[in-house]
């Protein structure tokens, strides 16, 4: 029973990292769009590493202490991942945020692609989590799948913001900076990806196609 409830606080901690992770993606890409809408908000990545801390802390324990077996290691173990490529994400909405801030001083170019860019990472880290939540092995894998459209819209929103400064349409700064927020916007979607595979890991054993346990 003291196991039940040491996975059950585990879990508890894990989503409210996961929260704060979302509300800070949610916060830099706020700013991106529209700068007055975003007066005044600030990204906090110091609770998102105390909470990874926690969490690991939390981890440790469990395994040491309580030495548990099966699914309930595959599970501490699981999270003991997926806290590393939470921690990340949140370290990334933070470098998109001093990004948009710099973007701030030019002139706005409204690029429909990078918004579509946004959706689908939000998208996948959203639904990462919940395939989590809701033991989902077919939209954990629904995730890894969308990886394939964040990566094709990388390549050609690079290619676009080339030909554009190379037209003048775009200054070199902003061309700079825009591929900077796209690349951490292909970063995050990587991280939802290895959350997701753990998610897979957690539930079945396998990871990456590989039975581990």
């Amino acid at each position: 029973m003291h196991l039940d409830k040491e996975l059950e606080n585990l879990n508890i901690m894990l989503l409210k990292m996961a929260d704060v992770v979302q509300r800070n993606i949610m916060e830099s890409f706020t700013l991106y769009k529209d700068k007055k809408f975003a007066s005044g908000l600030t990204i906090n990545d110091d609770i998102v590493d105390q909470y990874e801390r926690l969490v690991e802390e939390i981890c440790l324990n469990i395994i040491l202490k309580e030495r548990p077996y099966a699914k309930d290691l595959r599970k501490v173990t699981g999270i003991l991942k997926m806290v590393a490529d939470l921690e990340r994400i949140g370290d990334h909405a933070e470098d998109i945020f001093e990004f948009n801030n710099k973007l701030q001083k030019y002139e706005k170019v409204k690029v429909q692609q990078i918004e579509d860019m946004v959706t689908t990472a939000l998208s996948m880290v959203n639904d990462s989590i919940l395939s989590f939540i809701k033991e989902d092995v077919n939209l954990a894998e629904e995730v890894i799948k969308r990886d394939d459209i964040i990566d094709k819209t990388y390549e050609d929103l690079i290619s676009y913001l080339i030909e554009e400064n190379k037209q003048g349409k775009i200054s070199s700064a902003f061309a700079i900076y825009t591929s900077l927020v796209i690349k951490y916007i292909e970063r995050i979607a990587d991280h939802a990806v290895n959350i997701a595979e753990w998610v897979v890991y957690i539930i079945n054993g396998f990871h990456k196609d590989r039975r581990i346990f």
